[in-house]
Formats: structure tokens, C-alpha cells, sequence
């Protein structure tokens, strides 16, 4: 890891928004693991949770829209800069129903809203169904991680091959792999009009290329997997669990996601007490950087009740 390479360049991507966030690194009191929490803005607090291989600066394009809240951006365990946790598949559930509740607890946050993407979606929809009275409101982008029957991309087919993901977590990170697989989860509408967000890529990159983020995330994806390129069914989210989240939860989810479309979406939606759904046109699976100001805009109304 090379800390104060990666430090510089997310320093510019948070400086494409005019915004310095405030760092905590705290100790999770049931995990045992130190994290890295960043923190913008003041008023009721919400708890960021991203996917992989990403980290919490992912969230940078839609803080301007979020300024009356208490943004809680946490790096995930084993990404950015918090230490790694061992997880594998006879501990995935357990790691996702405590995780989210453990930096509350953590960061001395009585309750909070939530928003989170993909595998942060999974960890989400776990912590806040075993812990409703913890939280408030809840914006999943798009399709969370693991649904049943999802299929994974192209690119992450390898992961689930033991051997090969060491192979492609060595490969020395570059440009044009970094735009081909935003074009396989989706954001091909984005990369043709070279739309994504100021300083996002050059962030990217250099997180891909300065911290162990990939390789710890390439085997927490490598311990979910299942057969025929879709995630262990022991894994997999299911109607039990959608419906024991019952906080009002928006979905602002990408009409192109790779993971799960349409019929997807409308099924998980179903299957929760209290919860829509926004299908949104031209974009991906992280929709806040096909159209940063629609998903931040959204994301505020829908918190603000």
C-alpha cells in the first residue's frame, strides 16, 4: 500500500466538489476491526456503504446534494484505509447483519438513514433487518449484491475460479480496463459521451493501484461464489429477509445494470413492506455517476421524508 498516493488523489476527486471531509478510524466493538469513517456535513446522520472493489470516496459525486445531512462515508473492511476482516461463506450473513449496526455503535450514532450500493446493499438490507429500530430511512442504488439467481459480469466470472482471481488481482491496474468494466456493469451510455464525473478515474485507478482494496475484495467475491457464474444460494438474499426490512426504502435503480434489471427489481421491491422503485433511464450499476444531481436530489427528498 502506498498511503499517501492514494491520500492525493482522493484529496483531488473530493476537491472536484469543493469539500473536505473530517476522518475518524474507529474500533467496531462486535467485529474487533479498526475502520475508516469520513464525515461531511451536519443534520441527521446517514451511513454510506459501497460495493466492490470500491471504497467509501465512491460516494464523492452526490455529497453536493447532501449538504443537510451528517454524511457517515465508511471504507469497508479490508478497502481504502480500515484493516480487513476474514470473511468467508459460513460467516458472510453474520459479517452483513452486524457491520452497518457495528459502526453506529462505533461511531455513538443512535440511529441513522442508510445508503448503500451493491455488496453495500447486501450488508444493508442484512443490518437493517436484524436492527429496524437502528435506522431511519434506506436508498439502495440498484440491484444489491447476491439476489437470488443473479448473474455476475463478465469480468467477475474469473473471481469465481480458485487460483485465477490471484492471477487478475496482480495484473498492474490500467485505463482501459478500468472502462471496459464499467461498460460490462452497465455505464456504456456514460462512457460514450466521456460523461463520468471530474477526477473520478484518476481516483480509481490510484486506489486500484495504491491500496489492497481489489485483492481483499476479490476474495470476499471469490467466497460467495456459486455455479454457473451466479452467487452461493446459501448466500443469497431472501424473501424472509427483504421482508424483515421494514423502514421506507427507495430504490433508485439503473435501467442498464448488468446485475439484475427490471423484472429483478420489481420482485425485490415486492417482497419488502415499504419500499419503491425509480428506474432510471441510461444508467448503470452505480447510478449516481451516470446522472450525479438527479440520484443526489432524489436521495435527499426521499431521506428528508
Amino acid at each position: 500500500m502506498n498511503e499517501s498516493a492514494y491520500r492525493e488523489a482522493e484529496a483531488a476527486f473530493w476537491a472536484t466538489v469543493d469539500l473536505t471531509p473530517k476522518e475518524h478510524f474507529v474500533k467496531l466493538p462486535t467485529l474487533g476491526t479498526t475502520v475508516r469513517v469520513q464525515e461531511v456535513g451536519e443534520g441527521e446522520p446517514v451511513l454510506f456503504l459501497h460495493g466492490g472493489p470500491n471504497t467509501g470516496s465512491t460516494w464523492v459525486p452526490i455529497m453536493p446534494w447532501l449538504t443537510g445531512f451528517r454524511c457517515l462515508i465508511l471504507d469497508r473492511p479490508g478497502t481504502g484505509l480500515s484493516e480487513p476482516h476474514p470473511i468467508g461463506v459460513g460467516t458472510l450473513d453474520e459479517f452483513a447483519s452486524t457491520l452497518a449496526t457495528d459502526v453506529l455503535d462505533a461511531l455513538e450514532v443512535e440511529s441513522a438513514h442508510v445508503v448503500a450500493s451493491s455488496l453495500g446493499g447486501y450488508i444493508a438490507i442484512h443490518s437493517v433487518g436484524r436492527s429496524p429500530e437502528r435506522y431511519r430511512r434506506m436508498v439502495q442504488m440498484a440491484a444489491p449484491a447476491m439476489l437470488p439467481g443473479q448473474t455476475v459480469p463478465g469480468f467477475m466470472q474469473g473471481l469465481f475460479r480458485p487460483g485465477l482471481r490471484h492471477l487478475i488481482a496482480a495484473l498492474p491496474p490500467s485505463r482501459s480496463h478500468q472502462t471496459k468494466v464499467l461498460r460490462e456493469i452497465g455505464h456504456g451510455v456514460t462512457a460514450d459521451r466521456d460523461a463520468f464525473p471530474d477526477g473520478m478515474g484518476e481516483w480509481y485507478f490510484q486506489m486500484i493501484k495504491h491500496t489492497d482494496t481489489q485483492k481483499h475484495d476479490f476474495d470476499l467475491i471469490h467466497a460467495a461464489r456459486g455455479k454457473g457464474g451466479t452467487f452461493n444460494p446459501e448466500v443469497a438474499v431472501t424473501d424472509a429477509e427483504l421482508a424483515a426490512v421494514t423502514v421506507p426504502t427507495h430504490f433508485i435503480w439503473g435501467s442498464d445494470d448488468a446485475f439484475d434489471g427490471d423484472k429483478a427489481a420489481r420482485r425485490t421491491v415486492e417482497a419488502m413492506p415499504d419500499a419503491t422503485l425509480e428506474m432510471l433511464p441510461d444508467s448503470g450499476h452505480l447510478p449516481w455517476i451516470d446522472n450525479p444531481e438527479r440520484v443526489g436530489r432524489a436521495t435527499a427528498e426521499f431521506l428528508s421524508g
